[in-house]
């Protein structure tokens, strides 16, 4: 793998949180501001539970999972995808 190559690895979760967890999940997302994107995925927003897709760097992936580890001593959630591919621009 190149520089190149590696530069434009992202890493991509799929988390399913319990809806009553959600809110502290995102307030924990976000008060690591600039660590990764996410969004909750629609088809999740009439069941009881919230699945929230999660995008970083390859270059922040310890510190990314340091934070989930953290959460997930609080928060039961399961992790439904974890891939690390080439960010589409």
């Amino acid at each position: 793998m190149t520089y190149k190559d590696a530069n434009n690895q992202v890493i991509h979760l799929i988390i399913r949180v319990p809806k009553a967890d959600a809110a502290f999940t995102y307030f924990q997302l976000e008060a690591n501001e600039g660590l990764s994107f996410y969004s909750t995925l629609e088809e999740s927003l009439k069941e009881s539970y919230r699945d929230i897709t999660i995008k970083a760097h390859t270059g922040l992936e310890q510190e990314l999972r340091q934070v989930l580890n953290t959460l997930h001593k609080t928060v039961p959630f399961e992790i439904l995808e974890d891939v690390t591919k080439e960010d589409s621009l």
